[in-house]
């Protein structure tokens, strides 16, 4: 069986500065994806029939520095094989017929597709198809690969009659608790990341493998409780799991530190401070992705933890304060106090000792 390499690229595609993150992103495709592939397998999965292409051509394509970039053409075979986990079934890796894909299947392919054009784009030095329009925020997610943002749904009894599909004013996520939040989430995602970045919503009760080894964000105590048993043991951040709602209080376990709870504030019945949280780490699930829980004891608490990065006045500001103190790869938590007008929630202002009411990484505590 003859082995092609594959053709000499012109000088315009020539690896850039962004040769790295299309290198890495093959990498990661061909390493985490649905199967651990050798370089020969996917060379066979993706050359001509017939006309296999090298181990040689598929590690120059993962190395940023041999010069040489992926074909344009070779993106869509990458896509069509990485769209679907049955391109893996009977034990040799293999392209599925355009036809023959579901429909969640093409939107899957066409999603990659616009992803690895873009990497490709700035591989080569020219602006990627769709630059992102401003500048990195805590909800910017370089890679630009998958994006799960998790609700839990709620209880029978607390829906509204628009949850049920046989209403006729059906409403898709209405069954979802911390609506605001995730409006406000989402909003932000897309603000801050291109088009081709896919964002998917899930309530956490159907959550599969798939939406799991994303970029995963978490919303709400119930959210995290629900995958609590099978991520938790994995990212030991010290907050317990459950409702805070049930606690009234968000309660921390830490080993050096004790236990501590943390209580909302009424007065005349009203709430006027509640506690919220902000975790983030390494997604145990998915090593290069990461994960991101946000709580708080009622609804106000889990919206303002979110608006610290995403309110425009204060969210520079609250990200100058974390970076430096938590570096990158660590897995941080930070307790919060969410002064709440009005019923309304007040973004905190990290960057003041009295809104901070602990913080944690897996390096050792700081309470406050």
């Amino acid at each position: 069986m003859q082995t092609v390499e594959a053709p000499l690229t012109i000088a315009s595609d020539y690896t850039g500065s962004g040769a790295k993150g299309l290198a890495d992103r093959l990498r990661d495709l061909r390493e985490r994806e649905f199967a651990r592939l050798t370089q020969t397998d996917l060379g066979q999965a993706i050359g001509d029939p017939g006309s296999p292409l090298s181990p040689a051509t598929i590690s120059a394509w993962e190395n940023p520095g041999s010069g040489r970039l992926v074909p344009q053409q070779r993106l869509a075979s990458y896509a069509r094989l990485f769209c679907t986990p049955r391109s893996f079934e009977g034990g040799r890796p293999h392209l599925i017929e355009a036809d023959d894909l579901t429909s969640d299947e093409r939107e899957r392919m066409t999603e990659l597709t616009d992803e690895l054009r873009e990497l490709r784009a700035a591989a080569a030095g020219r602006p990627a198809l769709h630059a992102a329009p401003v500048a990195e925020s805590m909800w910017y997610f370089p890679d630009h690969t998958r994006i799960t943002l998790v609700c839990s749904r709620l209880p029978k009894e607390r829906q509204p009659p628009r949850a049920d599909p046989d209403d006729l004013q059906y409403v898709r996520y209405s069954d979802l608790a911390d609506l605001d939040t995730l409006i406000d989430i989402y909003g932000a995602i897309r603000a801050y990341n291109p088009p081709s970045a896919r964002v998917v919503i899930r309530a956490a009760q159907d959550l599969t493998q798939r939406d799991v080894a994303n970029h995963l964000v978490l919303i709400g105590g119930l959210a995290w409780d629900t995958v609590n048993p099978f991520l938790g043991p994995l990212f030991p951040i010290p907050i317990k799991a459950g409702d805070p709602a049930d606690e009234g209080a968000i309660v921390i376990d830490d080993p050096e530190s004790g236990k501590r709870e943390f209580r909302h504030r009424l007065v005349d019945g009203k709430l006027v401070e509640d506690v919220g949280f902000f975790a983030r780490g390494e997604n145990p699930a998915a090593p290069r992705r990461t994960l991101t829980i946000i709580g708080g004891i009622t609804t106000r608490g889990v919206h303002g933890a979110a608006r610290c990065f995403i309110d425009y006045e204060l969210r520079e500001r609250n990200e100058h304060y974390l970076h430096p103190r938590f570096p990158d790869g660590s897995t941080y938590c930070v307790v919060m106090r969410v002064p709440v007008i009005n019923q309304d929630p007040v973004t905190p202002d990290l960057s003041k000792a009295e809104n901070r009411l602990y913080e944690w990484d897996n390096s050792g505590a700081q309470a406050e």
